[in-house]
């Protein structure tokens, strides 16, 4: 919602940054892989629970991943960036699992140390580091692509 509202309202900052609306669409996708792969068999949500599942799972980060691709990207983003998406996953994980010490109490039960073990936990972890960077490439590859794309239309060149 910030960085529609950013761009809607024409506010420069950190939310219009290129490397923010990337990581934002990064984190997005994960989201929605990670409720698709992970937690969609956990519970079968009936009625309005259902639809605000699909829409919030599915639907938003379609949504998102669409507008990004179409007019979030600068072809400014680089290998630089990767270690700042990271930042947000590995921050997350070490507090979901220092509070789970502390409270007994996990998001997700692919976190939960005292269900599946520390190695478990810490390969689960480490998985999602890596879908991050692996997606932080893609973000990458499609910034520049989607780029010289419109580069290519507005100048009348192509193939």
């Amino acid at each position: 919602m910030l960085v529609h509202g950013a761009a809607l309202f024409g506010r420069q900052g950190f939310f219009t940054q290129a490397w923010v609306r990337a990581g934002i669409a990064i984190a997005i996708t994960v989201v929605g892989t990670i409720y698709w792969l992970l937690l969609s068999a956990l519970w079968e949500p009936e009625g309005l629970f259902l639809v605000c599942y699909i829409v919030l799972h599915y639907v938003a980060p379609a949504i998102y991943l669409a507008w990004w691709l179409s007019a979030g990207t600068d072809g400014s983003l680089g290998w630089r960036h990767v270690p700042l998406w990271l930042a947000y996953p590995f921050a997350y994980m070490v507090y979901v699992l220092a509070r789970a010490q502390i409270t007994g109490e996990v998001p997700y039960p692919f976190l939960d140390v005292a269900l599946n073990g520390w190695p478990s936990v810490l390969v689960t972890s480490a998985a999602i580091l890596l879908l991050f960077a692996f997606l932080g490439r893609l973000a990458i590859l499609a910034d520049r692509l989607t780029t010289e794309g419109s580069a290519t239309r507005e100048t009348g060149g192509g193939s």
